[in-house]
């Protein structure tokens, strides 16, 4: 009887020794089966990333032309500006100086006929008057 269990014990290592086998060769499919996996996953990330990043260089790139775009017409609105000045602002700053023109010539007549030339008081209170217009005429 004894052969016959020894028998039975190595069918039944056998038996087990094929299902381990089996079972060994499912997980390393397995394994294969995930490394592949794992691969295309990371080959798909970096095809991914780099979308992304292309998307913004766009974003960037598009702002950055809308504010060139903008800076250049508004170049071109000054250079326009300065080419063609328009007559009313020629007249504007050509007055001013007329006034000044005219001013100049009577202030020797004023002052000639205003001073008395007894008293000294008057004339200090010309001179502030004389600072107060060339102010204002400087700063036109």
């Amino acid at each position: 009887m004894g052969k016959i269990e020894v028998g039975e014990n190595s069918l039944a290592l056998s038996t087990e020794t094929e299902d381990l086998q089996k079972k060994r060769e499912e997980l390393e499919g397995e394994l294969q089966s995930l490394t592949e996996k794992e691969k295309t996953l990371k080959e798909d990330l970096k095809t991914l990333e780099a979308n992304v990043a292309i998307q913004k260089l766009e974003a960037k790139i598009k702002a950055k032309r809308e504010a060139v775009e903008k800076l250049e017409s508004k170049k071109s609105d000054l250079e326009k500006e300065l080419s063609e000045p328009e007559t009313s602002e020629i007249a504007e700053e050509q007055k001013p100086e007329d006034t000044e023109k005219v001013e100049e010539e009577q202030e020797p007549d004023l002052m000639v006929t205003v001073a008395p030339v007894e008293s000294q008081e008057p004339a200090q209170s010309e001179e502030p008057q004389k600072e107060e217009e060339k102010k204002k005429r400087r700063f036109f």
